[in-house]
């Protein structure tokens, strides 16, 4: 469904647009890769100050990639807000052009949230090699908890001596 500014133009009440998402895949975003079961709605109104305002309450989820593994992770999200419609990118508000799919309205009030890192909650299986692995933090620490630093080993051998 596309939303026309012409259409907003000189409206008596507000107008709504539901909002019913399967599935919306990314493909230049690093960070998030679809959106899926998105519902909810858009709805426009003018204040009293007749400037065009946005109202929006939209769930789903979004599928991001774990930064280790790169597996799908889902990642719930519930946002509602209420902001100024603005018709150029440097002014603050909600942005919208001449028109806009309802897709590309959603995307443009999710990104904001997507995370940036998000890892999976599940056992990670981390790789291996010839000499190489790679362990999660708590691993490391927990095997260099007591060794000691061979820079500083000397030091262990090290006496005061008293004066008498």
């Amino acid at each position: 469904m596309k939303i026309y500014l012409k259409d907003l133009a000189n409206i008596a009440n507000e107008k709504v647009y539901p909002v019913h998402i399967e599935r919306y895949e990314i493909s230049d975003n690093v960070f998030l890769r679809r959106l899926e079961a998105v519902e909810g709605d858009i709805s426009f109104y003018y204040d009293a100050s007749d400037e065009l305002r946005i109202n929006y309450h939209i769930t789903g989820q979004m599928v991001c990639p774990c930064a280790i593994s790169l597996e799908d992770v889902y990642v719930p999200f519930d946002l509602s807000e209420d902001e100024k419609v603005v018709h150029k990118l440097d002014e603050e508000g909600f942005f919208i052009d001449e028109s806009k799919e309802i897709e590309d309205m959603v995307l443009y009030i999710v990104l904001p949230e997507v995370p940036i890192k998000v890892v999976k909650k599940e056992k990670i299986e981390y790789s291996r090699g010839d000499g190489w692995a790679f362990v999660s933090e708590e691993d490391y620490e927990s095997s260099s908890k007591d060794e000691i630093d061979p820079r500083l080993q000397k030091l262990k051998e090290w006496k005061v001596e008293e004066e008498n």
